[in-house]
């Protein structure tokens, strides 16, 4: 087991919360580089598209490692932490991979299909289109969020060959019970989520029926306003499932974490109101994953400044600092 030593997390006086972490950083941006990327077509197994953003340092050389980044959901390659956290290991010599998965950011418009949570299929394809460009790297995994889930049920699937390329990963708040994490929005302050995550599905959804050609639709009308009702009539019908049981059963990637044979580090917090950390404890984990958990930090928070860090974004350095570690 590849391993680094991560410093605690302690919040600014201010954002001791889950939710002020949560919400801040959504604002936080952060001082990140300007665009810089080549944009690279994808083509996935079952016939569809996705958009990767290839960020190249100049000091980098074919067989340097490589990094390749997935997003949460309704995120995009222009994420904040997808930016910050590309651009901390561009300046550390990684060649970096934002990927937009189906239906957002650049794969809005080519992606006849839709993100679901399960889509290990689709970090398969990215991962050997990588390996083609450049056969010698060695390749971390990013995943944030519900990209997290879909890196971990990658590498649970693929544990006997994924090493092949892929030496280490790292995940941030994975929601590996999709189930509970489903019902976990719809608690309390948390339905604030729910909602932002159904207005901005709700609204990509309806723009790329108007764009799309061939998009693949049921006709859903109307829209449901709950993420769990969306993927009982939608996300989960048409990728086959019966309803969002199925689909939320089939796509964990809980039951998948013991599988794991790739050196993953898995960062959580206790405070985190989208993803409540006692789901990892549900499940059985690979000697192989090394957890880190917070006491504060929300989802994908992590605002907080560490004495050896440069800037006030603990979580960026501890991804950059895990995977530069490697190289060592």
């Amino acid at each position: 087991m590849l391993t680094v030593n991560h410093p605690p997390f302690r919040p600014l006086p201010l954002l001791a919360g889950g939710h002020p972490q949560t919400l801040a950083a959504f604002f936080a941006q952060g001082k990140m580089a300007d665009y810089r990327a080549v944009q690279r077509i994808v083509p996935l197994s079952d016939g569809d598209r996705l958009v990767v953003h290839d960020d190249e340092p100049s000091s980098w050389i074919t067989g340097d490692r490589i990094a390749i980044l997935f997003h949460g959901l309704c995120g995009c390659h222009g994420s904040p932490y997808m930016r910050r956290t590309s651009d901390k290991l561009h300046r550390n010599g990684i060649r970096t991979f934002r990927v937009d998965m189906r239906g957002f950011g650049s794969s809005t418009l080519i992606s006849r299909s839709h993100l679901h949570a399960g889509c290990s299929q689709d970090v398969k394809s990215v991962v050997e289109f990588v390996h083609r460009l450049s056969p010698l790297s060695k390749i971390s995994l990013v995943g944030f969020s519900l990209g997290g889930n879909v890196v971990l049920k990658a590498l649970g699937e693929w544990r006997e060959n994924f090493h092949r390329q892929v030496d280490s990963a790292i995940v941030v708040s994975p929601p590996i019970d999709l189930a509970l994490g489903c019902s976990n929005l719809l608690r309390g302050g948390n339905r604030i989520y729910d909602q932002y995550f159904m207005r901005r599905l709700r609204k990509r959804l309806t723009f790329r029926r108007s764009r799309v050609a061939n998009l693949i639709d049921n006709g859903l009308c109307p829209i449901p306003d709950k993420l769990v009702h969306f993927d009982d009539q939608f996300t989960g019908p048409i990728w086959g499932y019966s309803g969002a049981r199925e689909y939320y059963e089939n796509a964990s990637a809980g039951p998948l974490m013991k599988n794991v044979q790739v050196p993953t580090v898995l960062v959580t917090a206790k405070d985190d109101p989208i993803v409540p950390v006692e789901m990892y404890d549900n499940f059985e984990m690979s000697n192989y994953i090394e957890q880190v958990t917070t006491k504060h930090g929300g989802h994908l928070g992590f605002i907080g400044r560490h004495p050896g860090d440069p800037d006030r974004f603990w979580l960026d350095w501890r991804i950059c600092r895990w995977i530069t570690s490697l190289n060592g």
